[in-house]
């Protein structure tokens, strides 16, 4: 009788589901019939996620990967977000007064705040419409980034993390970017594999493809860009720069250089100059100006730059388009490519600061009508309007602070300016009295921060797509350190000059009580 129930369940819910299954599968690429199947992947996947949610979502949240049975096909954080908000939500209920969940008001309530003038901006500038959904306005995919971005923020900080899986969640939080590159790795296996491009974002694929086709001059593998920082941003979590170039472990340093080499693949400057932030900023956090470090790296710098001189110009040209951000002989093509991109931003700079004051006190919001968008790519067509139109048009300013103060107006930028205070307040009191366990993450939180700070308002920037990034580091930063760490809580240090206790008897054991004195109590 005990096996009956079972028995039934498998009758009456099983067989008919794998029926269903079966012949859904029949079309496979139907969007009714992908929604089904991951529906019933989750069903099966709920016992997990009422345990694992949090870490699947921290492990997605710089991954790139779409969730293509989707509209639209969002990244998968976006899904993540979503399941993980779910689940919190049911925990909670269903736990009321037993389990306690993190609330920093200093953070969370400029990005309420955030969502509050996004939302009021939209509704009055025509409303969030979506291609993917079939309306007739374009620009609601933004909107749903930026609340996809706040809702997740709550999702990530609301539970402390195990402190177990600190050091895992850290890395794999930053190195889940590497995804990118397989965008590239299957545009470079050939047809065969272009149905990965339903799980990996095409749009990496087609920066090479465009470089290799259309320019023709050199190949771009652009998603080496976002890899490369992964990998450096995995080095600096885990070891520090200390860590990195010791005698002891030379590989680190070689994977570190390594990273940093393979970046100059995508063809970016600006991924060159976000790892140099990132070290840069580290080196002076980690307070290695005022040691022997500054003249090591002053003599290995100079080193590979009198390498690198007589060599520069014979580099592939994708490296030497990164190079052109230093004073180095490179080869023409390289140097004009850079430039022309350098020029079509600053006219298109030009085009949009004037307008600035008409969106000061209101906002232009996301809203898009596709017709403006058709008649400024067929103008181009024509060479009847300036090339830098389309981008214009569809809110595309390369420029983190324009994409920011022409959406949503001087509120917008308060509120973000209002968030990004807060943070760094929570990001320094964690480095300064968090747990020592977990210095190097804390440390590793802050330069990165900070680095995307810098890089957001004074090299390139998407408001849209960087508020998650912004919005993971601080999230990341409070469930590690279960919240925000203060003095009180601090740990206290001992003191060197302290005298050693006294060795108490060895219980018969000999050897064992030096060991654990050694081991246990200074633990």
């Amino acid at each position: 009788m005990q096996s009956l129930p079972k028995s039934l369940f498998i009758f009456v819910f099983c067989v008919p589901l794998a029926i269903v299954l079966g012949i859904m599968l029949a079309t496979p690429l139907d969007r009714s019939t992908m929604l089904l199947v991951a529906g019933g992947f989750f069903l099966l996947l709920t016992p997990f996620m009422f345990t694992g949610h949090h870490t699947f979502l921290i492990l997605s949240w710089n991954a790139y990967v779409n969730a293509f049975f989707l509209p639209g096909k969002p990244y998968i954080w976006m899904l993540s977000a979503v399941i993980s908000l779910f689940f919190l939500v049911l925990i909670a209920t269903l736990n009321r007064g037993k389990i306690k969940l993190l609330f920093v008001p200093s953070v969370s309530w400029p990005l309420l705040l955030l969502g509050v003038i996004t939302l009021v901006t939209s509704q009055v500038t025509g409303g969030v419409g979506a291609q993917s959904l079939g309306s007739d306005v374009f620009g609601g995919k933004r909107y749903i980034y930026l609340w996809l971005a706040i809702a997740a923020y709550f999702a990530l900080s609301a539970l402390p993390a195990d402190p177990q899986k600190r050091q895992f969640l850290a890395a794999g939080f930053f190195l889940s970017s590497v995804t990118a590159a397989l965008s590239n790795v299957a545009f470079m296996l050939g047809e065969s594999f272009f149905f990965l491009f339903l799980l990996f974002p095409v749009e990496w694929a087609l920066t090479q493809a465009v470089s290799e086709y259309v320019i023709g001059s050199f190949t771009r593998i652009g998603g080496l860009g976002p890899a490369s920082v992964a990998l450096v941003s995995f080095m600096l979590v885990r070891y520090g720069i200390r860590g990195l170039f010791t005698i002891r472990y030379p590989w680190r340093s070689v994977i570190f250089i390594g990273a940093i080499v393979l970046g100059l693949f995508s063809g970016f400057r600006a991924t060159f100059v976000l790892c140099m932030l990132l070290f840069g900023i580290q080196f002076f956090v980690e307070g290695l100006h005022r040691t022997k470090f500054l003249l090591i790296f002053t003599i290995i710098f100079s080193l590979m730059a009198i390498l690198l001189l007589p060599v520069a110009n014979r580099l592939p040209l994708s490296v030497q388009r990164c190079l052109t951000v230093l004073p180095l002989d490179l080869d023409r093509a390289a140097i004009e490519a850079a430039r022309g991109s350098t020029d079509w931003r600053i006219e298109l700079w030009r085009a949009i600061v004037p307008d600035i004051p008409k969106y000061l006190l209101i906002g232009k919001g996301y809203a898009l009508d596709p017709k403006d968008v058709y008649f400024s790519q067929s103008h181009i067509s024509l060479r009847a309007t300036a090339p830098y139109e389309p981008a214009l048009i569809a809110g595309d300013y390369h420029n983190g602070p324009l994409t920011l103060i022409i959406p949503f107006g001087i509120w917008g930028v308060l509120a973000f300016l209002w968030f990004c205070l807060a943070s760094l307040r929570v990001l320094v009191r964690n480095l300064k009295f968090g747990d020592p366990e977990i210095k190097n993450i804390n440390t590793f939180l802050l330069v990165c921060f900070l680095a995307n700070l810098v890089y957001f308002i004074f090299v390139f920037g998407a408001f849209y797509l960087d508020l998650v990034r912004f919005a993971g580091i601080i999230g990341l930063s409070i469930s590690l350190n279960h919240g925000v760490a203060n003095r009180a809580t601090a740990p206290v240090p001992v003191r060197e000059s302290e005298p050693e206790p006294e060795p108490e008897p060895e219980l018969g054991m000999p050897g064992l009580q030096p060991a654990f004195r050694r081991g246990g109590l200074q633990a």
